[in-house]
């Protein structure tokens, strides 16, 4: 998408008229910010906390002696206590998934990423503590978002990156916002100022910058300091558009024949769809997508100019107190409310000094008789340390007693200019809600819960402040969470950052066709019937995430650092385990893991029961499948037994069968021979039974024995247990039918 850009004499002009408009609308603001800004560095050197009258008459400058201007600056310590109270809170965002296809998982790893940009651009040391310095002392503090490609890698991916703004009255911002985190602003501008050298550095080839013909005047023109003639002024100014297109109803067919509408942008369609749509009359609307615009202008040129990712001015206030009195822009601090009570007390404590400098030393009172011939030892008694001073106790004339010397009282202070010096403190502890408790003055509380009170009561005299770092770290998480899919637009990998600092690895992949979901090494083949997580914990998984699907909402979190909230975590732990400590089998690991002292994450990994292993629910998961196909199996080989069975037992039958067949055709073959046999004369089945006797002796081994004569009788009939009439009649050459 692209998008003519205005001739270079227009975006000035622009820029001008704009930027007078800012100028003048915050012109209260500005004036006032410069002063609370010089009131709270004031120190003994530059008396910045005096007004410039009053310090000269009291300095000499129009005659007389100079008298005592002490600049006793406590202003300071009642700011840095709002300002490190912020500090060690951890300023962080938490990523919720708000429907349309996003889950809890892809919104932990969009909030690690965000994590991640944090710590690589130090914004809690350098962003944030820079905002919140100009938003406690001026009234006003800035973040800006830029781009820029990943440092140290040789590619053309690029990342988000926290910058600070040092000086917040260098923002100039849409003096027509509405919203209280500035979210509506419409354009802004940073106006920097920097050596033509250095200029030239950054952006060659733009040698010949002359003065801008558009007369813009900023706050420093006043300047007229010799090393700063060749000074080359830059305008980074952003300016808010919008896009417009037209959303489709566009009727789809799914796998089962169905027709769902799923609305599309025009500009995302191709023209035979969106012609396809105008025919069936698809419902549609207009719609606008806003973008932002980026120009760099240098003197009169502009020197680059483009489209951003974002679709907020990437520029976000840290406001303190703002307030809007007759069309006019005011804006203060902490610092604001201290001046006068900082002012009183330095003049009671000038004038408090002042009236002892006044005073001479313990002066002596004397009889000028007793001192006769000792005068120039008495006169330097307030200048000399000697070790005793003589005087006469008689009159030599009258020998009369005269009296010893005597030093009166010393010189005092004035308990008026005490007492306002005190009033003065006091005013100051009133007027920020922070007294002497909370400033570190021990007082009457004992336990820490009642000291934790007291602290309590100044932090809510101050929350404002706390609201609204809130309030402005919300619109910086909506901001990259909107530029995070134009930025992560191709598959990389990228660093998450847990709170407590851990990292781990994931995957952006606008191809997915999940807002989160397990990637596993090719090697490695997917199980079954595994959740999330656990499908999470196999070794080598990876969780890749699609920002471009669903919605995401940001909640800032600005409550006290991690380390903070382990310490009061792990105390709270001690406290339960005094007055239980047989639970310590059951929380000893969460103890453990909330102490910060060495090998205490290796106790904790030791005592954690192993129900809370992973691995042991994926172990106990896939023993149970293998137990699942285990029955199957053993069903399976019962089946296949029994089958076996049934065939060997019919095997079995058929081999009986057949030996019974077998043995029924012997039987009749044998009956047929014995009827043959039985048909022959005897003098014929002589040489039969003969050859027969002969087979059995050479079986027996005599082969020569001499063979018997045989002499075959007539058939004898034998018992049988054929049916009636079937009989048969065998020969019996043993018992008597041979004859030997």
């Amino acid at each position: 998408m692209s998008e003519r850009l205005p001739e270079t004499i227009d975006v000035l002009r622009e820029v001008q008229e704009r930027f007078e408009a800012a100028r003048d609308f915050e012109a209260r603001w500005r004036k006032h910010a410069l002063e609370d800004l010089r009131f709270f560095h004031a120190d003994a050197y530059n008396h910045d906390q005096w007004e410039s009258t009053v310090y000269q008459a009291r300095s000499g400058t129009f005659g007389g002696s100079p008298r005592p201007c002490l600049t006793i600056n406590k202003t300071q310590q009642h700011v840095f206590q709002v300002e490190n109270d912020a500090r060690q809170s951890q300023m962080g965002m938490k990523v919720n998934a708000t429907g349309f296809g996003s889950n809890e998982k892809a919104a932990d790893v969009i909030e690690g990423i965000i994590r991640h940009i944090e710590y690589q651009s130090n914004a809690q040391q350098n962003a944030y503590n820079s905002a919140i310095q100009g938003q406690v002392r001026q009234g006003m503090g800035w973040v800006h978002v830029v781009t820029d490609y990943v440092r140290g890698q040789d590619s053309f991916d690029q990342d988000f990156f926290i910058k600070s703004v040092p000086d917040p009255r260098s923002v100039y911002s849409d003096p027509n916002t509405q919203e209280p985190d500035h979210s509506d602003m419409q354009w802004a501008m940073i106006v920097e100022e920097m050596p033509r050298a250095e200029f030239e550095r950054l952006y060659p080839g733009h040698d010949d910058i002359k003065g801008a013909p558009l007369s813009i005047a900023t706050d420093s023109d006043d300047r007229r300091d010799a090393t700063e003639r060749d000074i080359v002024r830059v305008f980074r100014y952003y300016r808010k558009s919008e896009e417009k297109d037209t959303l489709w109803a566009c009727p789809m067919q799914q796998p089962d024949g169905s027709i769902v509408t799923q609305p599309m942008r025009e500009s995302d369609m191709a023209p035979k769809m969106v012609e396809m749509c105008r025919e069936l009359r698809a419902q549609s609307r207009s719609i606008t997508r806003p973008q932002v615009e980026f120009f760099l202008i240098a003197g009169n040129e502009v020197v680059s100019s483009g489209l951003t990712v974002f679709q907020h001015i990437p520029l976000v206030p840290f406001v303190g107190v703002e307030s809007v009195i007759d069309g006019r822009l005011d804006r203060c601090g902490l610092v604001r409310s201290l001046i006068d009570p900082q002012r009183m007390f330095n003049y009671s404590a000038s004038a408090f000094v002042e009236s002892i400098a006044t005073q001479t030393k313990s002066p002596w009172l004397v009889d000028e008789r007793s001192i006769e011939g000792y005068e120039n030892q008495w006169a330097n008694a307030n200048t000399s340390n000697q070790a005793w001073l003589p005087y006469r106790s008689i009159d030599p004339d009258t020998s009369e007693a005269l009296q010893a010397p005597q030093r009166l009282d010393p010189p005092t202070g004035s308990t008026g200019h005490m007492q306002a010096m005190q009033n003065a403190d006091l005013q100051m502890q009133m007027v920020t809600g922070q007294y002497q408790a909370e400033m570190g003055a021990p007082g009457n509380e004992k336990s820490g819960r009642a000291i934790n009170e007291r602290q309590r009561q100044s932090d809510t005299a101050n929350y404002h402040y706390t609201d609204n770092q809130g309030m402005a770290l919300r619109l910086l998480g909506r901001i990259l969470i909107d530029a995070i899919p134009f930025v992560y637009d191709t598959a990389r990998a990228v660093q998450v950052l847990g709170m407590d600092g851990t990292q781990s690895s994931a995957i952006v992949d606008p191809q997915s066709p999940q807002a989160a979901q397990v990637v596993l090494p090719p090697d490695q083949q997917p199980q079954q019937n595994l959740t999330f997580e656990e499908q999470l914990a196999q070794e080598g998984a990876i969780l890749a995430v699609n920002p471009t699907i669903g919605r995401y909402d940001v909640e800032s979190d600005v409550g006290p650092a991690f380390a903070t909230r382990r310490q009061d975590t792990f105390n709270s732990l001690m406290q339960v385990l005094q007055a239980n400590p047989a639970i310590m089998g059951q929380i000893g690991d969460l103890f453990f893991k909330a102490a910060d002292f060495p090998l205490a994450d290796e106790i904790a990994d030791r005592l954690k029961p192993a129900s809370d292993d992973p691995r042991l629910g994926q172990a106990q998961q896939t023993i149970q499948q293998l137990q699942t196909q285990l029955q199957q199996i053993t069903e399976q080989l019962k089946d296949k037994q029994q089958d076996f069975d049934l065939r060997a037992n019919k095997q079995r039958h058929d081999q009986v069968i057949d030996l019974m067949d077998a043995d029924t055709k012997k039987r009749e073959q044998q009956t047929d021979e014995m009827a043959a046999i039985g048909s022959i004369s005897p003098e014929s089945l002589k040489p039969v039974l003969e050859n027969l006797i002969r087979t059995i002796l050479a079986e027996q081994g005599t082969p020569n024995a001499p063979v018997p004569e045989v002499n075959p009788q007539p058939l004898e009939r034998l018992p049988s247990t054929n049916p009636p009439g079937g009989e048969i009649h065998a020969p019996n050459p043993v018992t008597g039918a041979v004859d030997v």
